[in-house]
């Protein structure tokens, strides 16, 4: 089986410091794997000096043709729903922001054409974004948040080699094309859509094969073949992944090689956690995460940290003097 990343990048974002330590980690435990990338040309003309240290890790760099009017963003969704035309046999793909934690060598079972994880690791009657998705399938002319309840995510998907996973990618690709006129760039409502007009043809893999640590994802952790830390937009915007913090990928961003106490962490990365950090659950509590008044109460935090703490100290004061009222 090959192992299938796509990059698009630039020296003025971190999408090829988390694709480094993405393909470093599949080949610490992965070290006869057969790795292939995918990149644009303008992608591929930004790979050197200290943005080339990729190049021993990797079996096969392809350069792809994108057409020009594209963004960075589009060229990397046009390149991932075409795979198929550049890589032959069965293959792995994976998203750049990931960590692999172990051996990947399995075999599917002979009826699995394409197997993915399920967005957020719950059916969509349960994902807290299906409205959103609802939305986005009417705006698109989509109809599989509708007329399903499973939703796909797309940060690891397994293509077996024959024709009907060809044709999946295949429709896939038009239906991306077809949403990006109308506005949506994004590759997980036609995904979703191509899964929904070829009967179901992806097969649900097991949570750990995408373990998506932002939500839901720690009951698939100690058995995690994959980590995959930026799965679903984060109100913080920091993730807990040591990985995924900005310091590290500065690091690597600076010198062009992986640090040695991060090379290490790899080795044991379901340890990688900052050390300030708490779970979450309950319905209550995550309601309250997921509401506004939470965004807007970090936004604040985050820009005017004075302005946060007195209006904390101001609402403490009047709990406080609601609740001695109460006692007396």
């Amino acid at each position: 089986m090959k192992y299938v990343y796509v990059l698009t990048s630039s020296e003025n974002d971190n999408y090829y410091e988390q694709f480094f330590l993405s393909i470093a980690s599949l080949r610490m435990f992965n070290p006869y794997a057969n790795t292939i990338v995918l990149v644009d040309t303008q992608t591929d003309s930004s790979l050197k000096g200290n943005r080339s240290g990729y190049e021993k890790y990797i079996s096969e760099k392809k350069i792809i043709s994108v057409p020009n009017e594209f963004s960075q963003k589009e060229s990397s969704r046009w390149m991932k729903t075409s795979i198929h035309h550049y890589v032959s046999g069965d293959f792995l793909f994976i998203d750049c922001d990931t960590i692999v934690t172990e051996s990947l060598s399995h075999n599917f079972l002979p009826n699995i054409q394409i197997g993915a994880v399920l967005d957020n690791h719950v059916t969509l009657d349960k994902h807290y974004l299906k409205e959103n998705f609802t939305t986005e399938d009417k705006k698109t002319g989509f109809s599989s948040s509708l007329e399903t309840n499973v939703r796909y995510n797309g940060g690891l998907i397994f293509c077996k080699d024959d024709s009907p996973a060809r044709e999946f990618f295949e429709k896939w690709h038009n239906l991306w094309n077809e949403s990006r006129g109308k506005g949506c760039t994004q590759d997980m409502p036609s995904l979703n859509q191509a899964n929904l007009e070829m009967g179901g043809i992806i097969s649900e893999l097991g949570g750990e094969w995408n373990c998506q640590i932002s939500h839901n994802g720690l009951p698939y952790l100690s058995k995690a073949k994959l980590i995959h830390y930026y799965a679903t937009a984060l109100k913080t915007r920091e993730s807990p992944f040591i990985f995924a913090s900005n310091q590290v990928l500065g690091q690597i961003k600076k010198t062009g090689t992986i640090p040695i106490d991060i090379l290490e962490l790899l080795e044991d990365p379901k340890s990688a956690f900052e050390y300030e950090s708490r779970i979450l659950s309950g319905k209550a509590e995550i309601d309250v995460v997921d509401s506004k008044l939470f965004s807007f109460l970090l936004r604040l935090r985050k820009k005017k940290p004075k302005l946060f703490k007195a209006s904390n100290s101001f609402f403490i004061n009047v709990l406080t003097r609601i609740r001695n009222g109460r006692e007396k």
